[in-house]
């Protein structure tokens, strides 16, 4: 049996989803403040395209733009490429290119999967470096479209909608600072501390004497905390903070007056019945003589994304005093891996409220209800686990109505024998059909026709599609290979239970299933 996540997996993948998003949040933050003060477009685009790299922690990112005297694109400014590629190695332009589909479209381009792409052909340079992902985001110019801004990766973790979001924050900076350059606008100075920037930020912000007594208040801090600029001047910032938070805040202000930024989390109610939590960054302003001058706090509301990891530290925790338990462990691992889905799901939401462009909104949005829905089809898988056996007709018809609804826009057929099996071994069978079906809805095309033939002792599966077959080298994986090591592991037989028919007029794949 594929092993599933354990909770130090899943508390550690949100970890990293939180670290990773917070990151690239503070990237496109910085790359806007460096995008004011650069004069020359060639830097600038050079730093974005280092940027993405570290926010998609990835070697390749580059700019692409439309060629002077040609229909492609020229690779213009990029990292992790030869040297001799960046200004000469060109790809397509054309609407079968995915950066030329990026442009013509304006719409981003997410793929993880390059090598079975039926959307779109593999430029030569992306083969020349073995790229098995790409991001592409459009860049918009003045009178037309400027180029492609485009993340790339060779190996790794796959690309997630998130990332688009980073990416056409990077793109709109790129756009802004480009169409200010082209008109020989020079670059502004502002003041970071000024009263009409703090007033801009949705977060709580607070400019303090060094010794921690307020002098300003933005205006989502004061109506946060609902109250006026004349109440809160001149009182002590940790004075604001309830009895439990004060300590913690007092030893920020003692170390940011050495000189330290600092960050923590800290519970602040608004009201009796509001609580509050918060990530605060508390940083030094310095004078000309190099010592503390003032303080800025600024205030993030995190109240959401703490009550659901204590929601989700407490189910772990009833998860493992239940875990003895041998009766329970098939409903234990259920249990995991749907809250598993629901945490991508809220994962999803968070990020589609940080979305300022409606389309990149309603794309996350989409994805996040997928995510429910394929929740509600590993549901069914263990719904019948009371049952003494489950008739294999009835059950895969309900299983690919499920699937149809949550990812199919194309036609299933199913044609099974009804025999009966134990829900021990109908729900790996269904997670194995399942698995087939994802993947012709993925890489193939047109009618999808599943067949479930009773054979004595094994069961004989056979999914087709109207496809062009399949890659020279399948089954072997192009990324993780976590859906076929499931399918061979399910099944009983190990790699002996996969065949590909490759003199079908169709793709096809047959699987030996063990009953």
């Amino acid at each position: 049996m594929q092993q599933l996540p354990t909770d130090e997996t899943i508390r550690a993948a949100l970890n990293r989803t939180h670290a990773r998003l917070h990151r690239q949040h503070e990237l496109v933050v910085e790359f806007g403040v460096v995008s004011l003060q650069v004069t020359e477009l060639d830097l600038l685009l050079t730093r974005a395209c280092e940027v993405v790299a570290e926010g998609m922690n990835t070697r390749y990112a580059k700019v692409l733009q439309p060629e002077l005297d040609g229909d492609g694109f020229v690779l213009s400014h990029g990292v992790g490429w030869d040297a001799a590629d960046i200004g000469r190695a060109t790809v397509g332009a054309d609407e079968a290119s995915p950066a030329g589909y990026a442009l013509a479209t304006y719409r981003p381009v997410l793929s993880n999967h390059l090598g079975m792409e039926n959307r779109f052909r593999t430029p030569e340079l992306l083969k020349k470096y073995g790229i098995e992902r790409a991001i592409n985001v459009p860049i918009r110019g003045v009178l037309g479209p400027f180029g492609v801004l485009e993340a790339d990766s060779s190996k790794g973790e796959d690309f997630v909608e998130s990332d688009l979001v980073f990416l056409e924050g990077i793109a709109t900076v790129i756009s802004l600072a480009a169409e200010r350059i082209a008109a020989g606008v020079e670059a502004p100075h502002p003041d970071p501390y000024s009263e009409t920037i703090l007033n801009a930020s949705p977060d709580w912000v607070e400019i303090m004497s060094a010794d921690g007594h307020i002098e300003f208040m933005n205006e989502a801090g004061l109506t946060f905390m609902n109250t006026s600029a004349a109440e809160v001047t001149g009182q002590r910032w940790h004075e604001l903070w309830p009895e439990e938070s004060r300590s913690i805040v007092w030893e920020a202000l003692c170390k940011v007056g050495a000189g330290e930024t600092i960050r923590f989390e800290a519970y602040c109610p608004l009201s009796a019945t509001e609580p509050k939590w918060w990530d605060v960054t508390v940083a030094p302003i310095m004078g000309v003589n190099g010592q503390v001058e003032r303080v800025i706090a600024v205030s993030r509301d995190i109240t959401a994304r703490h009550q659901y990891e204590a929601q989700l530290l407490s189910l772990i925790e009833a998860q493992n005093t239940r875990q003895d338990r041998s009766d329970l462990y098939l409903e234990e691992i259920h249990h995991r891996v749907k809250n598993s889905l629901h945490l991508v799901n809220t994962l999803l939401l968070l990020q589609a409220n940080l979305a300022a462009d409606a389309a990149v909104k309603l794309q996350l949005e989409t994805a996040a209800g997928r995510v429910v829905t394929i929740a509600s089809v590993h549901e069914r898988l263990y719904q019948t686990a009371e049952d003494q056996g489950v008739h294999a007709e009835e059950y895969l018809n309900a299983l690919l109505g499920d699937l149809g609804k949550a990812l199919a826009d194309r036609k299933i057929v199913l044609e099974a024998d009804d025999f009966v099996l134990p829900p021990e071994r109908m729900a790996p069978l269904g997670l194995v059909i399942s698995e087939l079906i994802t993947n012709a809805l993925k890489y193939g095309k047109g009618t999808i026709e599943v067949l479930v033939k009773h054979a004595g002792d094994h069961a004989l599966l056979t999914v087709r599609d109207e496809g062009d077959g399949f890659p020279d080298n399948y089954p072997k994986p192009t990324g993780t290979g976590l859906g076929m090591r499931l399918v061979k592991s399910y099944s009983g037989y190990g790699s002996a239970a996969v065949t590909i028919d490759r003199q079908a007029s169709k793709s096809c794949i047959h699987v030996r299933f063990k009953l």
